[in-house]
């Protein structure tokens, strides 16, 4: 049924009781109540789509009490209150209605209303918190794209810190070779040519032999530093005995150098042990015996090399002086300790330190023994 149809149906059944009623009315004594019975087309009339038509019907109504209350039968021995209360009466019961209906739709439409902003703000804030998610999807993504280029540009400058390590230890293979095969080969031939004036000389004044074994001394001494200095580039027993025998040989040199009693032991290490790895922990211990001579001011110096599940252990202890092992304390160590943990880093390893000051320094790297190693 569309709001016309509803509408005049209503107003037919508002009418058609409105007339029964008023009728009843007036062939009824005063002293009944019967236009209480108005009521029934005020409700009626509260089931219109049309808001102002209860208003109306009410107001008809009243009218039509009052023209009752004049035209009605009237029995003069009943007192005059009693058509006046029956009147005041009429009046609420037919108004009530009528301002329950009107409080009902104030409030229905401030709960409308405030339906309305709440749906306003829901939207308002849903299109904020749409916004908000939209950055930080952004946001997200920008970050994992930084992430990754900062990834890929840590990858790429690992790859070229080890080329470049790898360049440098060619280099010094190579002026290690130069030193050696060539500028040691030619001093040692010097030697020989000097032994020969020597002897040549023999019959000659005696401070004329004394200056020839001076010369001789100083090329001896010099052929010793040559050779030391080609063995600092690159020592070829690496290559040519192994990683434990360049070790006892480096502990050794350091022990004659520096006068500090050191030891070397090793346990299950094979005979083949792969280029970068051995050249790691061979670097890793000649730069811990340079900060051991520089820094310790030990008197004994221990290196210690196993191989135990698949990992390659080195542990260089002393009972020297020590330091503050926080790395913002390094200090005069930092340079040769950051040198040290990057070459470790780049075949997979961990280094540790432990140090006090006045209890010693421990350095221990393990590198892991990978498939082509083995």
């Amino acid at each position: 049924m569309d709001r016309g149809a509803r509408q005049g149906f209503i107003a037919a059944g508002v009418a058609a009781s409105t007339v029964v009623l008023f009728v009843l009315d007036l062939h009824t004594p005063l002293t009944l109540a019967t236009h209480v019975l108005y009521i029934v087309p005020v409700l009626l009339a509260l089931f219109s789509p049309v808001r102002w038509f209860p208003v109306s019907v009410a107001v008809v109504v009243t009218i039509l009490t009052v023209i009752g209350g004049i035209r009605s039968p009237h029995l003069y021995d009943i007192p005059l209150w009693i058509p006046l209360v029956n009147h005041l009466l009429s009046g609420v019961v037919i108004w009530m209605p009528v301002w329950y209906s009107f409080q009902r739709h104030k409030h229905a439409e401030e709960l409308q209303r405030l339906n309305e902003a709440l749906d306003r703000r829901v939207r308002a804030r849903t299109q904020e918190l749409a916004s908000v998610n939209e950055s930080l999807v952004a946001e997200v993504a920008e970050r994992m794209q930084t992430e990754q280029s900062l990834e890929s540009s840590r990858q790429e400058l690992q790859k070229l810190a080890s080329r470049l390590l790898q360049v440098q230890e060619d280099e010094r293979r190579r002026i290690s070779r130069e030193l050696h095969d060539d500028i040691n080969q030619r001093l040692a031939l010097l030697v020989m040519e000097i032994e020969a004036v020597e002897r040549q000389l023999m019959d000659s004044p005696v401070h004329v032999g004394r200056a020839v074994r001076a010369i001789q001394d100083r090329v001896v001494e010099l052929s010793e530093d040559v050779r030391h200095l080609a063995y600092q580039f690159h020592p070829s027993i690496l290559d040519d005995l192994g990683l434990p025998i360049a070790l006892q040989r480096l502990v050794d040199d350091f022990s004659a150098r520096s006068n500090v009693r050191g030891s070397v032991s090793y346990k299950n290490v094979p005979d083949a042990v792969s280029q970068d790895v051995a050249t790691c922990l061979y670097r890793v211990v000649q730069e811990s015996l340079n900060n051991v001579a520089r820094h310790a001011r030990a008197s004994r110096v221990d290196v210690e090399l196993v191989l135990a599940q698949f990992e390659f252990t080195v542990t260089i202890t002393d009972d020297g002086v020590g330091f503050d092992s926080d790395p913002s304390q390094y200090g005069d160590h930092g340079l040769g300790l950051l040198s040290m943990k990057e070459r470790v880093a780049l075949v997979q390893g961990t280094l540790q330190i432990v140090s006090a000051v006045g209890r010693g320094t421990t350095v221990q790297v393990v590198v892991p023994v990978l498939e082509e190693d083995e």
